[in-house]
């Protein structure tokens, strides 16, 4: 091919005055937006590899109990607040969800620990969520400074101290499905309602006599106290975290004791909930 006509077909691909030119610049166009989403989809999945890598290395630590290693994966900033904790090796723990932030920058890890207590000997799986954030390449964990109302520790919910049946006089009257409550991840304005479902087991009414919240966040749904024997119920306790003056991304639970009678029996119920920030308005383009 000489050189002219080799100039002539160039300038028909460039100018598409040829239905075959015209055909290849699409291609090669709509190539060219395939690769770029391509490499982004690329980006985004190594980004959510590594992170998930850091977080499965951070919680190995944790579950060894190797705590100079787990602040290798914590920001400068969250190491003191680490510090500070009460701490107890974790029994296990499985990451529930990866979400990273369009920025890239970001991301909000949920990861699932095993949680028993002398009340509660059959493991309870408690989701944590906390925020990573990439610092020169890397993720790290953020931790959250924790109000005097909301606790943010990745070792809170294991070590919390819970009552031995020694020191509780657990009554045996009410059986209830479940003795926790998950509400899962609530915004500061929003109001999520806990519910207990037990069965009076007894020959003899029981009297829900006293119900100790102890947080001004909880209010109590149900009205009725007495229960006949073989009647079910429910007990509804609404959460609302607006009177709280913790920062959002933080961990709640409440423990609440219910004293029945007769005889005087306790019956103590957790409630758990994930305080998150709301989401932003979606912003309309000018």
């Amino acid at each position: 091919m000489s050189q002219r006509l080799k100039v002539n077909v160039l300038r028909m691909l460039v100018t598409g005055k040829s239905r075959w030119g015209h055909h290849l610049a699409t291609c090669l166009l709509v190539m060219a937006v395939l690769l770029v989403n391509s490499n982004n989809l690329v980006v985004a999945a190594s980004s959510e590899e590594a992170l998930r890598a850091r977080v499965n290395a951070c919680y190995a630590a944790l579950q060894q109990g190797d705590w100079r290693k787990v602040e290798k994966y914590l920001t400068k900033e969250s190491i003191p607040l680490f510090r500070g904790q009460t701490k107890k090796p974790l029994t296990g723990y499985e990451i529930g969800s990866i979400k990273i932030d369009p920025d890239g920058q970001t991301a909000l890890v949920e990861v699932v620990i095993p949680v028993t207590s002398a009340i509660m000997p059959t493991p309870i799986l408690m989701p944590q969520t906390h925020r990573w954030r990439m610092v020169r390449n890397v993720w790290y964990m953020e931790l959250v400074r924790p109000s005097s109302s909301v606790q943010d520790s990745l070792l809170e919910m294991a070590n919390k101290p819970m009552p031995s049946h020694a020191e509780v006089p657990l009554s045996k009257d009410l059986k209830f499905e479940s003795g926790w409550a998950s509400l899962g991840n609530v915004e500061p304005n929003t109001v999520a309602a806990a519910k207990f479902s037990f069965k009076n087991v007894s020959t003899h009414p029981v009297t829900l006599a006293r119900i100790k919240l102890g947080c001004d966040c909880l209010r109590l749904k149900t009205q009725q106290k007495e229960y006949a024997p073989g009647e079910v119920g429910t007990l509804e306790i609404e959460f609302d975290p607006s009177s709280l003056r913790g920062s959002a991304d933080a961990a709640f639970t409440q423990d609440i004791v219910i004293t029945t009678e007769p005889g005087d029996g306790l019956i103590m119920l957790t409630i758990a909930a994930r305080i998150v920030a709301a989401p932003a308005p979606p912003t309309t383009p000018p």
